[in-house]
């Protein structure tokens, strides 16, 4: 397949990510656990009546989106592909609790049933840029935003002359964040953002947020870098062989990554799948987390994507972001590679 090249990108996070010019300089910290997004100024491009009635996703998704076409330069959208792990959970979550205090009956409100479905929000977006055309959403867990990744890219493929939008957005909610701390997900105490990823201790330190991307086979007049390749593993035994594997179906080898962007999260049950790619494969390759300040989501790649384009576009890594002290002269290709609770494994290459 074709590579496809990245015009722009905008994400919102529980960093300042939608500031211009914002590169991890400064780091916001928290003490809790189940984080929301920095809201930015969302009637910059929703008018306040929609902006009542629309919930958390489709409200990220909508800015994030035409902050990144706007950054674009406004092209025309012929297509808007997403992927979200969890879907509209406030939504769903309103609906189900007004079906339990009726006791399933009575008259319901339906907006938060209408809204609770997953591709509410890639629905939204069309719906705002005025977009008839291809729309599809994608929920595979921490693989959903891969997923909507490799439907872009074949998408490009089979329609080179078009522009497209791929995003992946998660939102958190209090019910949920509830249920998943009970079944042991959740760090239950030390939490902090930024998580200290030396600590030995179990869970995550979840969060939400919303990354956006303006896609095409074309290669724009100006643009952030390339997506090259994508590959998705439910169960993998051994994560080495499998990514160099990947490296191997495209012509790499572990010498020709000048960066590889790894999820860790701060969860020790599955810590040692990163550190030895960190201590092997990946020794003398200068290593970037993000996690350890943007928290844990299903899509939360969809940002560490426009993390190592940005990279790759400014030639430089963000102190805040790195894993050790190694450097290279030129940033040319950058691998990131992914997983959550030992499953969903992930590889994108990334290229100047």
């Amino acid at each position: 397949m074709k590579e496809i090249y990245i015009h722009s990108a905008c994400s919102i996070s529980i960093q300042k990510t939608t500031e211009e010019g914002y590169f991890f300089e400064e780091i916001t910290e928290y003490a809790e656990n189940g984080i929301p997004v920095i809201n930015p100024d969302y009637k910059e491009f929703i008018p306040a009546l929609q902006l009542r009635r629309m919930g958390k996703s489709m409200r990220m998704a909508v800015y994030a989106s035409q902050k990144a076409i706007a950054q674009a330069g406004n092209p025309t959208i012929d297509a808007v592909i997403t992927g979200t792990g969890e879907g509209c959970l406030r939504d769903s979550e309103k609906f189900v609790e007004a079906l339990w205090e009726n006791e399933e009956g009575g008259m319901l409100n339906p907006t938060p049933f209408i809204q609770s479905t997953h591709n509410m929000a890639a629905a939204t977006v069309a719906l705002a840029l005025g977009c008839k055309g291809y729309n599809m959403t994608y929920t595979n867990n921490s693989n959903s935003f891969e997923s909507a990744l490799l439907d872009g890219q074949l998408y490009l493929n089979e329609h080179p002359n078009q522009t497209i939008l791929i995003g992946g957005l998660d939102e958190i909610s209090e019910k949920t964040t509830d249920f998943w701390s009970k079944y042991g997900w959740l760090k239950k105490e030390g939490f902090q953002i930024p998580i200290d990823l030396k600590s030995n201790s179990d869970g995550e330190i979840v969060s939400e947020g919303a990354g956006f991307l303006v896609a095409s086979v074309e290669k724009p007049k100006q643009y952030l870098g390339k997506i090259s390749a994508v590959k998705t593993a439910f169960d993998v035994q051994n994560p080495a062989q499998f990514v160099q594997e990947f490296l191997k179906e495209n012509n790499l080898k572990i010498q020709d990554i000048d960066g590889v962007i790894l999820g860790n999260n701060g969860d020790s049950k599955y810590e040692e799948i990163y550190q030895t790619l960190s201590k092997t494969s990946f020794a003398e390759t200068p290593q970037i987390v993000y996690k350890h300040i943007l928290g844990e989501f299903d899509t939360v790649t969809s940002i560490a994507v426009e993390i190592g384009l940005k990279i790759l576009n400014r030639q430089e890594i963000p102190k805040n972001l790195r894993w050790n002290n190694i450097n290279r002269s030129e940033y040319k290709t950058i691998l990131l590679y992914n997983q959550r609770r030992g499953q969903n494994h992930s590889a994108i290459i990334l290229r100047k």
